[in-house]
């Protein structure tokens, strides 16, 4: 009877391991499906909370924001891959941003065909990001500032389900269309990427 009893211990103990292994991976699975989902563009929302600090170079624009150049001082061509390392460099975050692979990048946000897409992510415990975008067009880069509005929404809410303290973050970040180009960033810091952000596009 001392064997059984041994036996039937193990067993139960081996089980109520395997059953907290598999809560684990269960709760960890569904923390990746959160963040995955707050990636996709989820066109369904009726979401109506901020959505940052737009501005737009057309005329239709967000109430209480303002406009930003048509037009810049070098004949409306902005180097963005300079523009990434100064934000970057001079602006502060809460974690390291790294570039996101184009691939990985276009997965997480479906830009229009023909518009090139630098994304910047830290750790997953921040809502720290920086995006921008070179649209072919004009038409091209509303329609891709609407998508980034909508993953900023769908990304909010990912955030207030577990660490709310970011979610407002995403709500004030400052997201511009200036022609063909839009720049979105998401940091506490958003007076300093505002500044630097403006400046490239006087």
């Amino acid at each position: 009877m001392d064997k059984l009893d041994k036996t039937s211990n193990k067993n139960n103990s081996r089980l109520i391991i395997i059953i907290i292994m598999a809560l684990l991976l269960t709760s960890i699975a569904a923390w990746a499906v959160i963040k995955s989902v707050s990636g996709i563009n989820s066109t369904g929302s009726n979401d109506n909370a901020a959505t940052g600090n737009t501005v737009n170079a057309s005329p239709a624009y967000t109430p209480g924001s303002t406009k930003s150049p048509d037009s810049t001082s070098n004949g409306g061509q902005v180097d963005m891959d300079r523009l990434a390392k100064d934000i970057l460099s001079k602006t502060q975050f809460e974690t390291e941003l790294k570039q996101i692979d184009k691939t990985v990048a276009e997965g997480l946000i479906n830009i229009s065909e023909g518009s090139e897409m630098q994304l910047y992510m830290g750790n997953g415990n921040y809502s720290d990001e920086l995006i921008l975008i070179t649209a072919k067009d004009k038409e091209s880069a509303e329609t891709d500032q609407e998508t980034v509005v909508q993953y900023l929404k769908d990304m909010r809410k990912s955030f207030e389900a577990y660490i709310p303290d970011q979610a407002k973050k995403i709500s004030d970040a400052f997201n511009l269309r200036s022609g063909c180009y839009v720049v979105v960033c998401v940091t506490n810091d958003i007076d300093t990427a505002k500044e630097i952000i403006m400046a490239a596009f006087e």
